[in-house]
């Protein structure tokens, strides 16, 4: 196994490197769709992130991808499972992840091949099928099946990506909803829209452009929406995709699907709408030094928000005047609003090879599936549980500033296609989608080309895997 993994080691560093040169290494930070921050550790803390609480009898080691202030949430939901029994102590170490958690972690693959892995680790759902078929993660089903939970306790899209094969190997506890539609009650005022009526359909959130839309100086001083960038290349062109009713993958062919009739219709919309105000590059409404998202600043009109930024936002601007609604649609592929909505979020796994697996799956049962765990990880990390049964769901969706997440929570109905080069696919779109925005390739063209590429990227993991 030592000598397997090694090989997969060199292959997956190989495979970064090549990653890197086409561009897909710093795009693909984006994927995992949450606002989560993935750079240098807390200045507060070492870049260990925690040593265990001391005197336990076990201590396991969690290789945490997060950096910055959610490395301190992290350590703190820590600190509340060592409080809630006197057995286990947390080590957390930070191990920082490309390609959205799921292309690449050097650190944790090192440790894994060298006999000497943690015994927790986070990936992003999608890229569970690559991450199990390289034999780096434990089968979790034996635990899930003691634990007495069944796939009719998740959201359905979260239960689809834990399992792989007929197997659960890892277990989501972020369902990160993405996304609610927000939009600048005053800005609708100010150009003559009902402020208490967002778009519904994708042809009113032209209509309101139109009005919103403004040139100072030669350049986009405000704007409607920005389509192209709800979240990188790759989530904008999943969230409207799904919102014009296309689809990514066809389950029953096993066949990526980029260039779906109503996928490119999609792309060609972002497209339009970016020629529509004189390209992409044509748009300057982010000043310098920018804290928040740039929806705070009044310059754009409409936007698709992940939770922390529209929480930081209505802190920091308690007085902004702010409505929220799903994502509008567009027939005839889609017929109601909120098609759109998907989940995304973070799992945690036992990487093979663990030393304390049962230790690891009591913090892993703790965090993701009991009450007091979601209720915790809701109140440091802050990310809506996959475990749809947690009590915490309740507070959520009666917490005026998250209700409107509950809501595309419980209507979500798509996931990133969970494949074995899951990662590559969203990385590739990233790039190509952003080649259209641009003007290099068309829609269509663009969408064939990530469908080749990705076609045979799977081809070629399956003859590398023997699948």
């Amino acid at each position: 196994m030592t000598n397997n993994l090694q090989r997969t080691v060199a292959r997956r560093l190989s495979r970064r490197t090549a990653l890197k040169t086409i561009g897909l290494g710093t795009t693909a930070l984006g994927l995992s769709g949450c606002g989560v921050i993935m750079g240098s550790p807390s200045p507060t803390l070492s870049a260990q992130g925690k040593e265990a609480a001391q005197g336990r009898k076990t201590v396991i080691e969690l290789y945490n991808v997060f950096g910055g202030a959610d490395n301190d949430h992290w350590v703190n939901l820590a600190r509340k499972f060592e409080e809630s029994q006197s057995e286990i102590g947390i080590k957390i170490t930070y191990a920082p992840a490309g390609g959205g958690g799921g292309g690449d972690n050097p650190k944790l693959l090192t440790a894994i091949a060298g006999g000497n892995p943690p015994d927790l680790a986070q990936i992003t759902p999608f890229s569970t099928p690559q991450w199990a078929a390289q034999g780096i993660m434990t089968d979790l089903t034996p635990y899930i099946k003691a634990s007495g939970v069944t796939g009719d306790d998740f959201w359905p899209a979260v239960w689809n990506d834990m399992n792989w094969n007929g197997k659960v190997w890892q277990v989501q506890w972020d369902a990160d909803a993405n996304f609610p539609f927000f939009w600048n009650k005053q800005v609708f005022e100010d150009v003559g829209l009902d402020p208490n009526k967002g778009p519904q359909t994708i042809d009113e959130v032209n209509e309101f452009s139109k009005k919103i839309n403004k040139t100072t100086n030669g350049n986009v001083s405000r704007i409607g929406m920005i389509p192209w960038d709800t979240y990188g290349a790759s989530n904008s062109i999943f969230t409207w995709g799904w919102a014009f009713g296309g689809e990514f993958y066809d389950r029953e062919k096993q066949v990526v699907t980029p260039d779906n009739e109503y996928v490119v219709k999609a792309l060609e919309w972002i497209v339009q709408y970016a020629k529509s105000v004189g390209g992409a590059d044509r748009v300057a409404v982010t000043p310098p030094n920018l804290q928040l998202h740039v929806f705070s600043t009044g310059n754009v009109g409409m936007a698709p928000l992940v939770a922390t930024n529209y929480r930081d936002i209505v802190t920091a601007l308690p007085k902004m005047k702010i409505g929220a609604g799903l994502l509008p649609s567009q027939g005839p592929g889609a017929t109601q609003p909120g098609a759109g909505g998907w989940l995304g979020g973070w799992s945690l796994f036992i990487p093979t090879g663990a030393k304390n697996p049962d230790a690891a799956w009591e913090f892993i049962k703790w965090v993701s599936i009991s009450d007091e765990g979601t209720q915790a990880q809701w109140d440091t990390v802050g990310f809506p549980p996959g475990y749809s049964k947690a009590p915490v769901l309740q507070k959520i969706k009666n917490d005026p500033v998250m209700a409107p997440f509950y809501t595309t929570l419980i209507n979500a109905k798509h996931s990133r296609p969970s494949i074995p080069v899951g990662s590559f696919y969203a990385g590739i779109l990233n790039d190509l989608v952003g080649s259209a925005v641009y003007g290099k390739m068309t829609p269509l063209e663009a969408l064939k080309e990530v469908k080749r590429r990705t076609t045979k990227e799977w081809d070629d993991f399956n003859r590398e895997h023997g699948l």
